[in-house]
């Protein structure tokens, strides 16, 4: 099991977090918020408000100063601000372990395919974006995907044969595909005979490595700044409090920062660095970035590719592509190679693998690292996996980033990827709490939505929102609420290196908290289609609330 130094035993302060300041009496101090009238939830709490207990939360300067049990109290403390929850339902912040803000931010600009149920119907949105930016050079979008409609086949540069004069570039819903129209291909040169290790080129679609072949418009340090920020309004509307950007470059590092810096991002964040040259000896010249709202002291690489466009590496064939086994993107003597130049520089390593190839090539990889020291170095997604590799998650300083989503979005087809030999084997989450003793969730936005109650319901029911198939996708890697919501709260903080410091209802974190109009825990209570954030507080202020 995981080594209790750096994993449990911060569980258990957080379990112990209510035996010191309940008995607290004769507080007259005056603090800037007291939270008050609500149910208290945390995925760790021995003690809640159904056993009699009513809670106050008292906040200083942004942080827990107080937990407060108003029947213990005979003196009950004040403060400038008093905010009752009306009786809704409080946990601590939601966090996401694996998103892209920047390309969640910059899809709200571009051309939305995402749900598009046929090719038609993607032709129909560009045609429509193209007649609303009539003097746009490039069409740029995001999210078709092929498996969601009627002949599930890959389009094609001729398909977009109608739209002249300008360049269109289409990101895959999982962000290892692109769709370009033939104007893009002449103007990069890429031709039957162009070739590029680990990817692909598919009459016009462009798989995996093969999307280095196109250099996009870069956008200015202006766009990014309003796109980041009316990202932030749509990050709190759904009451996420933290995240985890999965691969940044260095410039996109800096503007957050610098937005952070002003105060006008309050998001905790931690940012990966993307691993290019250029990034890495950026970061080993200047060293990390270490601050309250962000820290910038991990790497992100790929091992392979997704499996809707065949790209994850698998060991054995495809089912429906015979011979094909995916597109390696990392060779493991390259893998071993960033993961020693990330132990010389203190970096943690994060890194996509979803075949089960390119999963048991990390997890021998990582097997191999020190098990006193406190690393956390990361496997992202973890869709397929041997089953015996599971041992591998004893290792204190292996971690799992996963997806819930991924699950239920792949269910309808996956089985056509994988066969049914291996489809039992894919998105086994259970499998490796139960060797790990802990997961982080996340949603890997914008490929999927960016709601954590989709985490928590794909998590929990492994089902659709139409509540297929009964019973739930592979149902014996379901988790428990307290789970799930440990994955998606302290389990996600603590994958960044942030459990002290938020993700827990704890004195002295982030007064970070998501406040719902359910009840997550009790079965009989909660309902899908009418959970729903109330309010979402970031360092004891409002940011988010129901009209």
């Amino acid at each position: 099991m995981r080594n209790l130094s750096h994993t449990f035993g911060r569980f258990v302060v957080y379990n112990l977090l209510w035996l010191f300041p309940l008995t607290s009496c004769q507080n007259t101090q005056e603090y800037d918020v007291l939270l008050k009238d609500f149910k208290i939830h945390s995925p760790n709490n021995a003690v809640s408000s159904n056993e009699g207990s009513d809670f106050w939360i008292a906040v200083q300067d942004g942080k827990i100063a107080e937990i407060i049990d108003i029947n213990q109290q005979t003196i009950l403390p004040k403060a400038k601000t008093e905010l009752s929850l009306d009786g809704q339902h409080l946990y601590p912040g939601f966090i996401d372990a694996h998103g892209h803000l920047f390309g969640y931010a910059e899809m709200l600009t571009m051309v939305n395919l995402v749900g598009a149920q046929s090719k038609e119907e993607c032709l129909e949105r560009i045609e429509k974006f193209i007649e609303l930016h009539p003097n746009n050079e490039w069409i740029i979008g995001r999210g078709w995907d092929q498996n969601d409609w009627p002949v599930k086949e890959f389009p094609t540069s001729e398909d977009l044969a109608a739209f002249s004069g300008v360049k269109i570039y289409l990101t895959r819903i999982d962000g290892h595909a692109a769709w370009v129209n033939q104007t893009v291909l002449d103007a990069f040169n890429i031709t039957t005979e162009t070739t590029i290790d680990g990817g692909a080129i598919i009459e016009g679609v462009l798989v995996d490595n093969a999307e280095q072949l196109v250099e996009l418009p870069e956008h200015s340090s202006r766009f990014w700044r309003n796109a980041l920020l009316q990202a932030q309004d749509s990050l709190v509307k759904y009451g996420l409090t933290a995240m985890t950007d999965a691969g940044l470059s260095t410039k996109k590092i800096l503007i957050l920062d610098s937005l952070q810096n002003e105060g006008k991002f309050g998001l905790v964040v931690n940012a990966m660095i993307s691993n290019t040259e250029e990034d890495l000896s950026y970061f080993e010249s200047h060293g990390p970035i270490l601050k309250e709202l962000l820290r910038v002291k991990s790497v992100k690489a790929y091992l392979d590719g997704a499996l809707g466009s065949r790209g994850a590496l698998l060991r054995a064939p495809y089912h429906d592509l015979p011979e094909h086994y995916g597109l390696p993107l990392l060779a493991p003597s390259d893998l071993d190679l960033l993961r020693d130049r990330c132990l010389e520089n203190d970096w943690q390593l994060c890194v996509h693998a979803i075949g089960d190839s390119a999963h048991h090539v990390l997890l021998e990889s990582f097997n191999e690292l020190d098990r006193e020291k406190d690393l956390r170095f990361r496997v992202e997604h973890a869709q397929i996996m041997t089953p015996e590799d599971s041992a591998y998650y004893t290792h204190p300083n292996i971690v799992a980033s996963v997806q819930p989503t991924h699950a239920t979005s792949d269910m309808y087809w996956a089985e056509e990827r994988l066969g049914h030999h291996r489809i039992g084997h894919a998105y086994s989450y259970k499998r490796i709490l139960n060797a790990s003793g802990l997961l982080a969730l996340g949603t890997d936005f914008p490929i999927e939505h960016i709601d954590p109650l989709n985490t928590f319901f794909a998590a929990v029911d492994r089902t659709d929102k139409q509540h297929w198939p009964e019973g739930g996708f592979n149902a014996d890697q379901k988790l428990t609420p307290k789970e799930a919501l440990e994955g998606m709260t302290y389990g996600a903080a603590y994958s960044a290196f942030g459990e002290e410091q938020y993700g827990s209802i704890k004195i002295g974190q982030r007064a970070n908290f998501t406040v719902l109009n359910q009840d997550l825990f009790n079965s009989a209570e909660r309902q899908r289609e009418s959970c729903k954030v109330v309010k979402t507080i970031l360092s004891g202020k409002v940011a988010f609330e129901t009209k």
